[in-house]
């Protein structure tokens, strides 16, 4: 009887050294990347219908004579003019201090 209360004891002894501790747990710390987009407004201020593409997302905008359109950008992507299916001359470059303002397409 001895035996088996001593196998007891050192078996339950064993299976509590496989319990985690709470001061063992790992933490795991999840990192998101949150990329700052922001509007950046273009007024076509020219006598023509200009379409335009963001090199970073990829959309393209057409950019109504007299209208000003805002544009969904990320510091330092690229807007060019898109003609005929193609990226064409550099517009700008998304700077963070144009966020909000008008962008006046004869001065690009």
């Amino acid at each position: 009887m001895k035996k088996i209360s001593i196998i007891a004891v050192l078996s339950l002894g064993l299976l509590s050294m496989n319990v985690v501790s709470p001061m063992k747990i790992n933490v795991i710390i999840r990192e998101e990347v949150v990329s700052d987009k922001f509007d950046i407004k273009i007024k076509n201020d020219t006598d023509n219908e200009v379409k335009v593409i963001n090199t970073g997302s990829g959309g393209s905008y057409s950019l109504s004579k007299g209208a000003t359109t805002t544009i969904k950008m990320e510091e330092g992507d690229k807007l060019h003019y898109y003609e005929k299916g193609k990226k064409g001359a550099l517009l700008l470059t998304a700077l963070k201090e144009m966020d909000g303002k008008v962008q006046l397409l004869s001065k690009l």
